[in-house]
């Protein structure tokens, strides 16, 4: 009954942390007319007397950066040489979810539409009876741009890219003008992502990678990495959901790494089956040298290369830190994906919120302490160290904590089946506290 308890109450914990932490947009006018938009992405701030965009901050793995401050280039609009201001001005959210604001001024409209997306990006559109020119933001003085159609900025520091696209209007350094007084501008502002560029701005894709490349802003193993972050996307698109396109994509990756994982347990296994030996041979050679001289003749006889195991882990461990970036790569686009099992945001962190996989890996940690351990001290560390390990990362977005946990599980998995392959047993948890065996019944 106990139990039964307990698995009500984590549960309950985790539907409500799941609710408690759902993603919003939020919007707050000022008394000095100034309109602050907050989403999973963005801060941008509007200036509602001028009709302008004021200041783009960007949200990237939990940092917010300051990447273009107004400087009378927030899409003033201008007839000539007269600046227009607006009369009137509205916001709202449409039925997408897509926060609008709209100008209204003496011979026209201009409308910003900000995405409820994870892409960064955004639209300005517009309507004047008569031709109008609009400055426009850029974020550094890296820039380039094709008059027809584009103009594109990089920033070292903060790494982002500020790229905007249309073919109503023609671009100079710093302006563009529309003839005919209407048309649409889209708009992406954020970190060097490609997914999330390819997204926002197709049309652009292929110029803005190449500008990128000509900048040094992607260099070889930026394509290497990307290459695993369009299979993880690939994934997501394949099972239209985050949190299973994550425990796919470890598998996978897992099963491609398991020779190597493989090689390094027998390693483990086999120079567990000579301990007694090794022992015994320490005991025999006081002297530090013939007590290695010794020892390699061991290893030379039983065929067994102790560097082995080191180096194959030493080959995994950059490979773990690449998909801990590769996943969290798409942090931002947890928040709006769909909900997966009792987590409808897996942008977020926190005890609560990653209370379930805590337990789980806790539980898969201590499993696996018994299994490869022979005596109860070394299990007993193993164990401490399953239960600390797990809160020392807590804070983590779930979608990260889904592939720790994920991870954990073939782990374990993986380890029952090269030991038993090898005939390798492990201790039970009363063997590992030192209990004396459950009394048959």
């Amino acid at each position: 009954m106990k139990k039964y308890v307990i698995s009500i109450f984590l549960l309950s914990i985790v539907l409500f942390s799941s609710a408690l932490f759902a993603y919003k947009m939020t919007s707050e006018e000022a008394t000095d007319g100034t309109l602050s938009l907050e989403t999973k992405t963005f801060i941008i701030t509007f200036d509602l007397n001028l009709g302008v965009l004021k200041d783009i901050y960007i949200k990237v793995d939990r940092r917010t950066d300051l990447i273009s401050r107004y400087g009378h280039d927030g899409f003033n609009v201008f007839a000539g040489d007269e600046e227009l201001l607006p009369v009137f001005h509205e916001y709202f959210r449409d039925r997408n979810g897509d926060f609008i604001l709209r100008f209204d001024y003496e011979n026209g409209t201009k409308t910003f539409i900000i995405k409820d997306n994870p892409f960064y990006d955004f639209e300005v559109q517009f309507d004047f009876v008569e031709p109008v020119s609009m400055t426009f933001p850029y974020i550094s003085n890296i820039k380039m741009f094709d008059a027809s159609s584009y103009h594109m900025s990089y920033s070292e520091k903060p790494k982002a890219l500020m790229a905007i696209y249309s073919t109503d209007v023609t671009f100079s350094d710093g302006t563009l003008t529309a003839e005919t007084g209407k048309g649409s501008i889209k708009l992406y502002a954020g970190p060097i992502k490609l997914i999330y560029i390819s997204e926002a701005l197709p049309e652009m894709y292929d110029t803005i990678k190449k500008n990128l490349s000509e900048f040094g802003a992607l260099s070889i193993f930026s394509y290497i990495y990307h290459g695993l972050v369009a299979f993880l996307y690939y994934l997501f698109k394949f099972t239209g959901n985050f949190g299973w396109a994550i425990i796919v994509f470890t598998l996978v990756v897992r099963g491609i790494l398991y020779p190597l994982y493989h090689v390094q347990t027998k390693s483990m296994i086999e120079m567990r089956k000579i301990q007694p030996e090794i022992e015994k041979l320490r005991k025999k050679y006081k002297d530090p040298h013939k007590q290695q001289q010794a020892l390699m003749a061991l290893y030379r006889e039983k065929h067994i290369n102790p560097a082995t195991g080191c180096l194959t882990l030493l080959i995994q461990l950059p490979v773990f830190f690449v998909l801990y970036s590769v996943i969290r790569y798409f942090s931002e686009m947890f928040a709006y994906a769909p909900k997966f099992l009792f987590w409808s945001d897996l942008s977020t962190g926190g005890f609560l919120q990653n209370s379930l996989l805590i337990l789980i890996s806790i539980v898969t940690g201590i499993y696996l302490a018994t299994v490869t351990s022979q005596d109860g001290r070394t299990a007993r560390q193993a164990m401490l160290m399953s239960v600390i390990f797990p809160f020392l990362f807590y804070t983590l977005p779930t979608g990260l904590f889904i592939y720790y946990a994920t991870n954990s599980i073939i782990q374990l998995l993986i380890t029952i089946y090269v030991y038993r392959r090898y005939g390798m047993k492990g201790i039970t948890l009363r063997e590992a506290f030192g209990l004396p065996p459950k009394p048959a019944k």
